[in-house]
Order: C-alpha cells, then sequence, then structure tokens
C-alpha cells in the first residue's frame, strides 16, 4: 500500500526544508538582539543607559514571545484553511514582522523603537509559534529525532549566517548607501525566503491531502494538555536551558577572571567557532540514534556529558584547554538538545501540537530569562571570596544539568519502531 503524502518521503532534504523556517526566523531574532539593536540602541540612548535600554528590549521580547506562542499555537490547533492549520500564521507572522523593520530605522526614540520591537516580536511569535508544530503534525514519529537534529542545525546556521551579515554591513560607512537600510533590507529578504521554502513545502502536501482526509475538531486547552509526565518535561527543560544560557551569559567574564586569559573576547570567539562545529556533528548523529534507541538515553548521555565537561571546566588554565572543553560541552550540548526537541515532540497530542510546542518553549524561554537573573549572585559571592561566584556558577550548570535528566527518567515514551502521524484527526 502506498504512503499517504503526509507520511511518505521523509529524507534529510525534506526534513531541512521543513526545518527552512527556523533558519530565517531564529536568525533574524539572533541577528536582532546581538548586532542590530545594540547599533539602533545608541541613536535614541543616553550613552550611560545603553545597557539598561537594550535591556529592556531583550525582556520585552521574552514577554511577548510567552505571550503570543501559546496562544497562537491554540489557535492554529483549531483552525482550518485551504494551506492548512499553520502556514497562514507564518505567512502573516514573517511579512509583518519584515514590515516592521522600517520603524526600527526611523525610530526617532527610545519608546517609538520599544512599540516597534514588541509589534515585530509579536508578528514574528506569531510566525514561530504555529511553525513550532510543523514536526509533530507531519513527521512519523520514527524520523522525529532527525527531524528535530534538522531544525538544531538550521537555528544554529541561521543565527551564525545572519549574526555574520549583519555584523560586516551595518556599521560600514564608505560609500553613499545608508548601511543599516541595507542591511535590515538584507536580513528581511533572508527570513523570508528562508520561510517560503517551509511554506511552499508544507502548502502542497497540504493541498495533496486535502482530497484523502477529513479533519475531527478538537477541543485544545491549557487543562487538557497539563498532566505529570509534560509537569516533569517542562521542569527538565527548564533547568537544563538555564544552564546552558548562564554560561553563554557569563563566558566572557569567567574566562577573563577566573581562567585569567590575557583576551578573553578573542578566546571566547574561538571558543563559540569550536562548540558550534562540535555541536553540529553531534546534533546529527544524535537524531539518528535516538530515532533508533529512544529519546530519553540520548538526552541522559548529553545532560551527563554536559555536566562532567561543564565541571572540567573550573580546570582549565590557558585557551587550549579551554578549545578542548568547549568541543566536549558543545558535543553533550548538541545531543541533549536534539534529543530534547524530539522528546517533546513525541509527547505533544497531535491534535494539540501548536499549544503543546508553545507550552514547551515557556520553559526555554524561561531558561533564558532564569540565567539572566543570575547575575548579582555571582557578583555578592565574588566579592565574598575571589572567584567563588564563578565556581558556584559552574557547579551549579552541572547540578542542573543531572538533576534535569533525572526528572525525565519517569517519562513514558513511544517504543521504538512505531511510526505516527497525528494531522488532526484521532489516529485509526
Amino acid at each position: 500500500m502506498a504512503q499517504s503524502p503526509s507520511v511518505a518521503n521523509w529524507n534529510n532534504w525534506s526534513l531541512l526544508k521543513l526545518n527552512s523556517f527556523s533558519f530565517g526566523i531564529t536568525g533574524f531574532i539572533l541577528a536582532m538582539d546581538t548586532v542590530i539593536l545594540p547599533v539602533i540602541v545608541l541613536t535614541v540612548s543616553p550613552e550611560e543607559f545603553k545597557n539598561t535600554y537594550l535591556a529592556v528590549l531583550g525582556i520585552s521580547g521574552m514577554v511577548m514571545a510567552a505571550l503570543v506562542q501559546p496562544t497562537i499555537g491554540r489557535i492554529s490547533d483549531k483552525s482550518r484553511s485551504p494551506l492548512g492549520r499553520r502556514v497562514p500564521f507564518i505567512i502573516w507572522g514573517t511579512l509583518f514582522a519584515a514590515i516592521g523593520l522600517v520603524g526600527i530605522r526611523l525610530a526617532p526614540n527610545f519608546m517609538v523603537l520599544l512599540g516597534v520591537w514588541v509589534f515585530i516580536q509579536a508578528n514574528v511569535n506569531i510566525a514561530y509559534g504555529p511553525g513550532l508544530a510543523l514536526i509533530r503534525d507531519w513527521v512519523p514519529l520514527n524520523r522525529i529525532g532527525m527531524a528535530s537534529s534538522m531544525k538544531i542545525m538550521s537555528d544554529a546556521a541561521g543565527g551564525a549566517v545572519m549574526i555574520a551579515i549583519a555584523g560586516a554591513l551595518i556599521t560600514r560607512t564608505e560609500s553613499p548607501l545608508d548601511w543599516e537600510w541595507v542591511t535590515l533590507g538584507i536580513v528581511a529578504f533572508a527570513m523570508i525566503a528562508a520561510v517560503s521554502v517551509t511554506t511552499v513545502q508544507i502548502s502542497r502536501r497540504e493541498i495533496a491531502l486535502e482530497s484523502t482526509s477529513q479533519r475531527s475538531d478538537v477541543e485544545s486547552s491549557f487543562r487538557s494538555l497539563m498532566n505529570p509526565q509534560l509537569g516533569l518535561f517542562l521542569i527538565s527543560r527548564l533547568f537544563m536551558i538555564t544552564a546552558i544560557a548562564s554560561f553563554q551569559t557569563y563566558g566572557l567574564f569567567f574566562l577573563r577572571d577566573s581562567v585569567g586569559l590575557d583576551n578573553a573576547a578573542e578566546a571566547l570567539g574561538r571558543m563559540v567557532l569550536v562548540i558550534a562545529g562540535a555541536l553540529t556533528i553531534a546534533v546529527y548523529i544524535a537524531g539518528w540514534v535516538s530515532d533508533r534507541i529512544g529519546r530519553k538515553p540520548v538526552v541522559m548521555v548529553g545532560a551527563i556529558g554536559a555536566a562532567l565537561s561543564t565541571l572540567w571546566m573550573l580546570t582549565a588554565d590557558d585557551s587550549t584547554d579551554v578549545l578542548i572543553i568547549a568541543s566536549v560541552i558543545g558535543a553533550s550540548v548538541g545531543t541533549l538538545l536534539s534529543a530534547n526537541w524530539a522528546l517533546a515532540n513525541e509527547l505533544a497530542d497531535g491534535n494539540q501540537a501548536g499549544l503543546h510546542m508553545g507550552i514547551v518553549n515557556l520553559a526555554t524561554i524561561g531558561g533564558a530569562a532564569a540565567a539572566k537573573l543570575l547575575g548579582p549572585g555571582i557578583d555578592a559571592l565574588n566579592r565574598i571570596s575571589g572567584d567563588l561566584g564563578y565556581e558556584v556558577l559552574i557547579a551549579g550548570c552541572a547540578s542542573l544539568f543531572l538533576i534535569g535528566a533525572i526528572l525525565l527518567l519517569p517519562l513514558k515514551t513511544t517504543v521504538r519502531g512505531r511510526a505516527g502521524i497525528n494531522l488532526g484527526k484521532p489516529p485509526a
């Protein structure tokens, strides 16, 4: 019997196209946060308040993501259109986020910039929330691991490419061109192009499926989704994302103050490249393995490796040590992220995947926010005794990795070898 259009032909190339939207949207957000907004803020804020204003923009983005993703995910679960449940939201959010960039460049003061950024974040998350459900909507369970790997790689590649482009262009001054406009235009075009790859692919499959499938209306609600299984997973993910984000946030100061590197910024740059390379390799392998032996064992290996390699960083004495340890951290974190995202999809009810993945991403947002709140504690402990704050931070991150892994042990997951898909209708 021939497979349905939704199950057939999910090779690696198809999975990469499915996650192309993630390349575009993640790259867009990271380029804005890392390069573009800091440059724009300097034009609308006093020098002494630039970090405060930038922090306000960052927090507002997290708040909008937390509010919009679950809400729009729930709405998309119940929506109906010839293009499917998710694609209209993805198109809408992407186009209006791109249009919002005009306001970023023209903002005359910080309050206008803040309002425009909130508008952009709202629309980006209108696109991103439903997009996160596409893997669960379309990919058979025995390919979710590889699909999740492709998503993590798309996130990393999108961030690297758009940050590199924005960083190279936005401060240029050697021609009549306004390089801020050029940079914003390129970032918008790259996002739209990447998202288009996904929307075209899904729209074609939706149209092909429409004539052979009827979908039933299913009530989607927070209450119907929340259960001990999901609760344990959310707490586990919150802990592990906090651990990952903490070193990203305070790594530069740790390398400078604790390891004693003379050029900590240069060392961190090399470290990021090493971590990215190791992460990419590990992500691909982890996806392949988790499709064969299950998600939890791979998450456990990644979490234990991340905990041990994080503690190992306390012994680093020079840049060579840092790079060696960073490669192990990158491989461990890549393994963890790939299998954890696959597990998030596997736990989802196919009828409510939009709401489910929106709730899951709250743990991601919460972990990133929690990491940023640790700064005062680190400074206070360092004032008590030398590098005590950094030592507690590293030990705490290692503990969070292990606790996060332990919390997953009671979870019941799908037996390997079963392929499944739920596209808005109960399984037969």
